[in-house]
Order: C-alpha cells, then structure tokens, then sequence
C-alpha cells in the first residue's frame, strides 16, 4: 500500500521542483548559488521519485518523469563538477574578452567580437584539446545514466529481454518511433546539405572570409548580421516583444527578464520554469544586436507558453509536456524576427536591408537543419550503438562532414552547450521547428498575414497553450516537413 496518494505526491515533487529550478537559476545566472542545496534537494528528489516508481505504474509520464529525475539526481554531482570544470578548465592561455580570460562561458561573446581570425581559431584549438578535461567526466555521467535506465526494463518494457534505455524513454515522450524520427532528422539533413554547401560559397559575403572548420553555427549567426547591425541597435528587445505580445492579450507579470551581463552567466539564453504558470524567468546575455532579438523572442515564446497553461490542469499536464512541444512556440515567436512583415512594423523599414535579412535568416535556417540533423543522428546512435567518447567524437566527424562539408573535429560536441549536458533533446528542435512552420501557416490562413496584430489569434494561441501536455498537436500540425523545408531552400 503506498505511503501517500498520487494527489500528494505531486504536490511534494511540485515542491521540490520549483525549490530546485529556483537555485539552478541562480547558478546560471552567474549569482551566488548553494552547490549543497542542490545536491540536498537532488536527493530529496531521488527519494520521492523512487517511492514513485514504487507505487505508482500510471500516468506513464510520471513513470518516465520519475526514472529520469532519479538518473539526473545520482548523477548531479557529476553535472555540477561538468559545470565547474567547464568554466575553469576551458579557458585560454592567451587571450581576453572585456578583461576576463576566455573560457567556455564567454567563449561566444568573444567570436562575435573578436576580428582577429587567427586568434579565434587558436582559441578554438585550445577548447578542443582541453576536452580532456572534461571528457571522461561525460562519459561516466552516460554510462551511469544508462545504467540507471536499465535497472528500470521491468517497469517500461513487458515480456520483453530487451533493456529500456535512456532513448527509449525520450522517444516515448515525443511520441514517436526510432525508425521514424530517424527517417525524418536524416530526410531534412539530406534536403538541406546541397543548398547550404552552394551558399556556403558566398562566405565572403556572409562573413568576410571563407569559412573554416573554426567558424561554427554561433559564430555564423552572429557575425553574418554585422553589416546591418546598426538598423537594429534602436530595438530594445524585450520593449519590442512584450509591446507586440502584450497587444494581442499575453500578461508579462509572471515573467522575468534578466540581460544583464556577469562572468559566471551562462553563455546561451535560457528560460526557467520556477513555477507554472506564476513564476517563469529569462536570461541571455549580450551577443550582437540581432541576435539579441533572436534570442529574447525565441526565449519569451517559452515564457508565455508556461505562464498561459491552465492552472488548473493536473501537475503532469502541466509540468511534463515533451521537449518537442516546449519549443514550438519559442520558435514561432522567434520566426516573427525573420518576417520582413513583423520587422516592418518594429520599424526597420529599408528594403535592401529587409532583402538582406531575408537571405542571411535563409542560409542560418539551412544551417540550423544541416548542423542539428548531425546533433541529432549522433546522439541517437550514442545511445542506441553504446558508443565510448571517442567512438562518438569520430562519428560526430563524420556526420558533420556529410551533411555541412567542413572537416570539424569530433571533440567539438563536448563544447556545446546542450550535447554533453542533455540525455538527447537536440532532435526535439527539428521537430518543434516543422510544427512551428505549420502553426504559422495556421493561425496566417485564420488571422491573417500580419497575425500578430489580431487579439483573437492571441486568443488562440493562449487557447493552444492552456492544454499543456494534453496540446491538441493535430489541429494545426501533420509533422510535415515540406513546408518547412521548401520555404528554407528555395532563393
């Protein structure tokens, strides 16, 4: 008989939760945080998804949710060390960024800046020899995840010898078979690479120069807009996206806006769900001024899809939707900064400069498909194929040479900021960017082009949201991803 009832259990876990993201917020933020009270509430959390798993077998996304909270919790002390480890041990011998030592965490702020070549490039060669660092710390984290997710075969997987693994449970949470997911990251992949490698020609136009193996998918997306930068240092983003959303009905009183720039910050934005709806916090730090646009957009879309669920849903509905639907609505609201529509209205009104734009969001798109689709195949084969470090590091090589054509070296995974943290998540951009597509096709064949000016699509849109994770995805999604790849590779 179970100690408690699933009412207050999810009450505890609730709890327990928002404590938890309130201190992983502070940490990322670059504030003072305490290292012992999240490991104390880590295991807090342990306990009571272990009696979970004890008592309770349904609903199956709470089963899912509990195993996962249970191999995060016996590995937190590892992801902390890869924290620490990554801003001290990732660093340069030679150079700085605003006075500080160049390490991982403003790694991207000095690509942006920095307009020295070859001093990017030794920085670069540094970060990957310096992977040792961190590389076995990854691969014990894995192996004890994995582990963690064997143990639990019994309670997933019936009369069956086969052992549940931590794939197996991200693909049941998206709902959707290896084969098929597969299939899909590897059609976008192929579909996008000969248009990306045309365009990558243009380098010179892009950025100055040809691109080599050192000009990563960040440094691209922010130096590739320097030339029209100057049109965008009049838009205060976070004015321009609550002005635009709070027009067509979206309360900013439940969310936070942090853009303030510390040492210890994390370098990419980020969206905290403290407490949904009621508490929801952003941070992203200076990059360059289009970017920023970007990333407040894509980073508000989160917030408001958290803080317009219904309160009244039952905390699994509220809590536990799929990360392929947590980003479809940051992604449609960052493809507003993409429109020359939307941008005319936040006024940037030069043609030329729209035209540009255009062009440039175009060939990043391409680049998102081609570099995410690589992300994406490795690490579903790392779980699949139980590849060592090193094995995944010259796949890794061998993915990106396929599908963007640059020789990059495969230790580069372990510098990103989602691949060797995440037990997969990567893939849930591809599908969040297809069904992000399809809901702007919708709510433009019901609203109108300029939707975002109509108070009843924010209706909608809020309408959508409320569901959480019972989201009602087939009323504007068929996860085709024509449409989506055709809009990205025609010129």
């Amino acid at each position: 008989m179970s100690l408690v009832n699933l009412k207050e259990w999810c009450e505890i876990d609730e709890i327990l939760y928002s404590a938890e993201t309130n201190e992983q917020y502070l940490q990322f933020a670059g504030y003072d945080f305490d290292k012992k009270k999240i490991e104390n509430l880590s295991k807090m959390k342990f306990l009571v998804s272990k009696i979970f798993v004890r008592s309770f077998s349904e609903p199956r996304i709470l089963l899912l949710s509990s195993i996962e909270n249970i191999s995060e919790s016996l590995t937190k002390p590892l992801e902390l060390k890869l924290h620490h480890l990554r801003g001290t041990k990732i660093k340069s011998r030679y150079f700085k960024f605003n006075g500080k030592i160049v390490n991982w965490n403003n790694w991207r702020q000095f690509n942006s800046s920095e307009n020295d070549n070859k001093k990017r490039k030794i920085v670069f060669d540094e970060f990957i020899k310096k992977t040792k660092h961190i590389s076995p710390l990854i691969n014990l984290r894995f192996k004890r995840i994995r582990e963690i997710y064997y143990n639990f075969s019994d309670k997933l997987i019936v009369n069956s010898e086969r052992r549940f693994s931590p794939l197996d449970g991200y693909l049941l949470s998206e709902r959707i078979a290896f084969s098929e997911l597969k299939a899909l990251v590897s059609k976008m992949g192929q579909c996008a690479r000969t248009c990306f490698m045309s365009e990558l020609n243009y380098g010179n136009q892009l950025i100055g120069k040809d691109p080599e193996y050192f000009d990563d998918f960040y440094f691209f997306r922010n130096r590739i807009f320097r030339g029209i930068e100057k049109y965008f240092f009049k838009i205060n983003p976070v004015d321009a996206v609550k002005r635009t959303l709070g027009s067509i009905g979206f309360d900013f009183s439940k969310i936070h806006f942090d853009t303030s720039d510390r040492p210890n910050k994390y370098p990419s934005p980020i969206c905290f769900f403290v407490k949904i709806p009621g508490d929801v916090r952003i941070l992203y730090k200076n990059e360059s001024p289009y970017f920023n646009l970007q990333s407040c957009y894509h980073e508000t879309g989160h917030a408001i899809h958290a803080s317009s669920i219904d309160p009244e849903l039952s905390y699994w509905e509220k809590y536990k939707f799929s990360m392929g639907i947590a980003e479809i609505f940051s992604i449609l609201i960052e493809r507003l900064t993409k429109n020359p529509l939307y941008m005319k209205d936040i006024g940037i009104r030069n043609d030329k400069v729209l035209t540009e734009l255009a062009w440039k969001n175009k060939f990043m798109e391409l680049f998102f498909v081609v570099f995410y689709a690589a992300n994406s195949l490795m690490k579903m084969e790392f779980w699949n194929r139980n590849l060592t470090i090193y094995e995944t590091s010259r796949l890794y090589e061998k993915l990106i040479k396929k599908y963007m054509g640059l020789e990059v070296p495969g230790e580069y995974w372990m510098l990103h900021h989602i691949l060797p943290d995440s037990i997969m998540y990567v893939p849930s951009y591809m599908l969040a960017a297809i069904r992000a597509a399809e809901l702007e096709r919708y709510l433009m064949n019901r609203f109108g082009e300029k939707w975002w000016n109509e108070p009843t699509a924010g209706k909608k849109i809020r309408e959508i949201m409320s569901k959480g994770d019972k989201i009602n995805l087939k009323e504007f999604s068929k996860l085709d991803q024509s449409k989506f790849m055709k809009d990205i590779t025609s010129r």
